[in-house]
């Protein structure tokens, strides 16, 4: 289905929607709230949110970029003739880059302007609203599995927050639970479209069950990967050496499938958890499966598992998560490369947190907040670790930079996630114990940070 086509469905269900608010008496002249607003422009279209808000002398809102250039707007304005007049103001809130003329007829929000002098026409529709019978629980069999990380792959599933999805991913080479199916490259499973979810929000992604389906794994593990070794470091590496494990998930436990007499009472503790959760990137970006960012992706994390709540950015509309390459086990950094590569069974569900953003993943269990730093080096990945960390707490606990540097110095602990892999994944966290010494303010209604420009918040 194209994001056209998609657009214009939701906009018949946002019609019917508006005619049942009409009939139980709401006014339909009303621009305030919440708006999903397609615009087009020269370069093609773009889907993103828009917020307004009724004050005395007009109104006031918020959005995401109409076009895809990474700014978020503010607006004022005023309403005359049934004509909604919206001046468009750059993100200092003071310089002018645009207007919009609107009007709502039935529930639809249209008209057309200028953005930096190039002309746009828009239409809206209010986000569609959970059905009387939600939350659901759908059980998705894939069917399609996808290389890239990219808006341009259509929703396989549509769901609700609050809606619990069960369904599988394949290894990293493609294979399922039965047997391979000849893809290769961390096929991923969905996307899956979070209605109402825009640019600017977060989606809350709850993993209740992450489980091996089949009793083999691989790993390649005949020498170390050169990243975590010195130059010219010494690896004379078995001629023949298997990449096999035996699962046993009864026990939870695995063991080389041909090991060595050194290595034959050798077993290892499973702990399942998958190696590639995302969202899709900014704009027309399309990025492989093997790669990670501030989307998330291929960030290996072993704590991704089950009891895990892992946050994402969306960049978006529908956010489109996507997930994959399963591990049955893999120590901190993977080291040679691969972890205990399997297919696994997935259970999980997805909250929206609107209007707030970190820019970047993190996640949350019952011991710790960990948020992810992803960079070419591991110094740079460590410190958009740590600006993230100090971010979050700055927009949730209202803490000043002193304050931050108080609590994170004898705190802070460091993950060395990925090392393997396009760019480096470290993680930084705090454990919650910590954070229960510290009063905790209500929450905000706005957050927009970046680890290296610091937070904005309400």
């Amino acid at each position: 289905m194209t994001s056209r086509t998609s657009f214009m469905l939701a906009a018949s269900l946002g019609l019917l929607l508006s005619q049942a608010c009409f009939a139980a008496g709401s006014s339909p002249d009303d621009f305030s709230g919440r708006w999903e607003v397609t615009t087009q422009y020269s370069g093609g279209e773009y889907v993103s949110g828009l917020n307004l808000t009724s004050a005395p002398d007009g109104y006031t809102g918020r959005s995401g970029y109409l076009v895809p250039d990474g700014y978020f707007y503010h607006y004022t304005g005023t309403v005359k003739d049934g004509s909604l007049h919206l001046r468009i103001l750059a993100p200092d809130g003071k310089t002018s880059i645009g207007n919009l003329a609107a009007v709502l007829d039935h529930g639809i929000l249209s008209g057309q302007g200028t953005l930096y002098e190039v002309p746009i026409t828009f239409k809206g529709h209010r986000p569609l609203q959970r059905p009387a019978n939600a939350p659901r629980v759908h059980d998705f069999v894939p069917r399609i599995y996808y290389r890239t990380f990219s808006g341009a792959n259509p929703p396989a599933l549509h769901i609700f927050p609050g809606d619990t999805v069960r369904t599988q991913t394949v290894d990293a080479d493609g294979g399922g639970p039965h047997g391979n199916i000849t893809l290769v490259g961390n096929g991923q499973t969905g996307p899956f479209y979070i209605e109402g979810a825009m640019l600017g929000d977060t989606i809350a992604v709850h993993f209740i069950r992450i489980r091996p389906n089949r009793d083999t794994a691989f790993e390649y593990r005949a020498g170390l990967n050169p990243n975590v070794v010195p130059a010219g470091y010494p690896q004379h590496r078995t001629d023949g050496w298997s990449d096999s494990w035996n699962l046993d998930r009864k026990h939870g436990t695995a063991t080389p499938a041909q090991p060595s007499e050194a290595l034959r009472n050798f077993t290892v503790k499973l702990q399942p958890m998958l190696g590639t959760v995302a969202i899709a990137p900014f704009a027309d970006q399309a990025i492989s499966t093997s790669d990670l960012g501030r989307f998330g992706g291929n960030l290996d994390y072993n704590q991704i598992r089950e009891g895990t709540t892992l946050y994402l950015p969306v960049y978006q509309a529908g956010a489109l998560l996507t997930m994959g390459d399963g591990h049955a086990q893999q120590g901190d950094g993977e080291i040679t490369g691969q972890g205990f590569e399997t297919s696994m069974d997935v259970e999980f569900s997805v909250d929206l947190i609107k209007d707030q953003l970190l820019d970047q993943p993190w996640a949350e269990n019952d011991q710790y907040v960990m948020v992810s730093g992803v960079g070419g080096s591991l110094e740079e990945a460590l410190k958009n670790a740590t600006a993230g960390l100090s971010n979050w707490l700055r927009a949730y606990y209202r803490l000043d930079a002193s304050e931050i540097a108080t609590v994170l110095a004898p705190s802070i602990h460091y993950d060395i996630a990925e090392v393997t892999d396009p760019e480096v994944h470290i993680v930084a966290k705090i454990d919650k114990s910590v954070l229960a010494q510290l009063p905790k303010p209500a929450a905000p209604t706005r957050v927009f940070c970046q680890s290296p420009r610091g937070c904005d918040f309400e």
